[in-house]
């Protein structure tokens, strides 16, 4: 970790920031309340990251309930998300967090957009609180998602770009060949997670075999049923940045606590891949078999 981040995270050093920066505690972010806040959110993002209708550049987003309110905006430079408790909420402390990034192809930092606020605005005992939610590990996932929604809104504009220098008589990728290139994509997005959050070198090692194999399936990605290329997608969208953000947000105690079940649970997935891999290779060899015997057929005289 960089001697600039683990300043930040010193409590001597803390006391010195201005407000703004001075790291949420956790207390006030880890309640059901606030766990629910932010996976109702981490689906909004979901939902609109599988939208096809984005060609605007200027978006805005919304969705309310009861409990939550969310916003977000899509601009040519920035992505800007704003999510709180609503006033009548059952949450006993309202908060409101936002969070406002640069999109990746104007301005970056390690790969990622850089991100230009990230805060929560709380009332505590009466006194108002404002501070920085950007290293909270509570927070991880919605980053992820604002990441990932920014690959996509980047990957439509080069189709609609492409689609306007080709002609009509050339042909789209083809559904499969989109599938291959987003699993590449995810594929790439934890590697970079993988390695920008300094996790366990166990757990590093488990997840970078797990990204090897699928990395290896993606020649004969075409071959598999559908409920396996869902699977293999599902693997890299949703199981593995899951349980990799939800073990860093633990604390360091827990997280020892926790790193057998969470080895035992990636290695649970890495089976499965094998298996997957094993019945690819006897399909490969069966059909290597079957064109041998129909060669002979063929041309044996």
């Amino acid at each position: 970790m960089p001697l600039f981040n683990r300043l930040l995270e010193s409590p001597l050093f803390e006391n010195w920031l201005p407000d703004r920066l001075k790291p949420v505690k956790d207390e006030f972010i880890s309640d059901q309340y606030s766990q629910t806040l932010l996976s109702e959110t981490e689906k909004f993002i979901d939902d609109i990251i599988e939208l096809s209708d984005m060609e605007r550049i200027n978006r805005h987003f919304k969705k309310n309930t009861s409990q939550v309110k969310i916003n977000l905006k899509i601009k040519k430079k920035r992505l800007k998300l704003d999510i709180s408790d609503q006033k009548r909420s059952e949450a006993p402390i309202k908060k409101r967090m936002i969070i406002d990034v640069y999109r990746k192809i104007y301005k970056a930092k390690n790969g990622v957009g850089k991100t230009i606020e990230a805060t929560i605005y709380y009332t505590y005992q009466g006194q108002s609180y404002v501070r920085s939610i950007k290293r909270s590990p509570y927070l991880k996932s919605i980053f992820y998602k604002l990441d990932m929604l920014d690959d996509a809104l980047i990957g439509r504009l080069v189709k609609e770009n492409q689609l306007q220098v080709r002609h009509d008589t050339n042909k789209p990728p083809t559904e499969k060949q989109e599938e291959i290139k987003n699993l590449l994509v995810e594929m790439k997005r934890i590697t970079k997670q993988n390695v920008n959050l300094s996790v366990d070198p166990i757990i590093e090692s488990r997840l970078a075999n797990i990204i090897g194999h699928i990395d290896n399936i993606t020649p004969d990605f075409h071959l598999l049923e559908i409920e396996d290329r869902h699977m293999l997608k599902r693997i890299l969208r949703e199981d593995l940045p899951n349980l990799l953000h939800s073990y860093l947000a633990l604390s360091s105690q827990q997280q020892l606590e926790q790193k057998e079940n969470v080895f035992v649970a990636l290695s649970r997935i890495e089976l499965k891949i094998l298996a997957l891999i094993k019945e690819m290779e006897k399909m490969k060899l069966e059909r290597m078999e079957h064109l041998l015997r129909l060669n002979k057929v063929r041309y044996d005289d």
